[in-house]
């Protein structure tokens, strides 16, 4: 996506003595209100500069260090959908958005401004009720866009009992239907997982040829499955 004026400012105001460390990438992206983890940051910036071995990195490389850790092709590709000009989305288009793919049948204008003035970091943008490609992703990144219930973020239940007599929804190895050094990797393992209520799958990705992952008990004898066909059986029985 193109970058706007204000990112461009905020970047080019940090880089006035023209390189910077990682614990100034850091403050960076902390002053562009992104979400990120630290130790993802860590290690793009290392791979960044291993590479002329230096320890500070030039504009040029925040930038496509913040692509990497920010433009997810997922929301680029939602974006371009609801936004015309692959700039900017009105409220209008951010209400179809919310009704299309977030299921969000009561949303409205009062529900696209909120959101709008809560995530969008562009003043004349805001004004205009408008969201930039920057908002939008300060929007999907946050809690509000979280899959998990804000109240079950921290232990709630009564845990003074022996593990034993709890019933944990857990799976291991869930790809093994037999024995754990030799026995075969089946798909059935996950379909018979998720029908019996688990919600905790062991997924083993390993490289696989032609670049495509594999999963398998690592450095066992056990037979391999496709990363791929492992996930559409999970898509396709996760919510039976």
């Amino acid at each position: 996506m193109e970058e706007n004026r204000w990112f461009l400012s905020i970047i080019q105001n940090e880089f006035r003595a023209g390189r910077i460390d990682l614990e100034s990438t850091m403050r960076l992206l902390e002053k562009l209100q992104m979400p990120f983890d630290y130790a993802h940051v860590k290690h793009v910036f290392k791979k960044t500069t291993d590479k002329r071995k230096e320890h500070t990195i030039n504009i040029e490389d925040f930038r496509a260090i913040y692509r990497t850790i920010v433009h997810r092709q997922e929301f680029v590709e939602l974006f371009r959908v609801y936004s015309p000009n692959c700039k900017i989305i009105a409220h209008t288009e951010l209400i179809e958005f919310l009704r299309k793919e977030q299921y969000n049948t009561d949303a409205c204008e009062a529900t696209a401004f909120e959101i709008i003035l809560k995530y969008e970091p562009i003043e004349e943008v805001r004004k205009r009720r408008q969201m930039s490609f920057e908002g939008f992703i300060r929007y999907m990144s946050s809690e509000d866009c979280s899959i998990f219930k804000k109240n079950q973020r921290t232990v709630y239940q009564d845990m003074n009992y022996p593990l034993c007599d709890y019933f944990i929804s857990s799976s291991h190895n869930t790809y093994l239907i037999s024995d754990q050094l030799i026995g075969p990797s089946d798909l059935w393992g996950y379909t018979s997982a998720l029908l019996k209520g688990c919600r905790c799958l062991e997924i083993d990705c390993w490289d696989g040829s032609n670049s495509e992952p594999v999963v398998y008990h690592g450095h066992t004898l056990t037979s391999k499955i496709l990363f791929r066909s492992v996930i559409q059986v999970v898509e396709q029985y996760a919510f039976v």
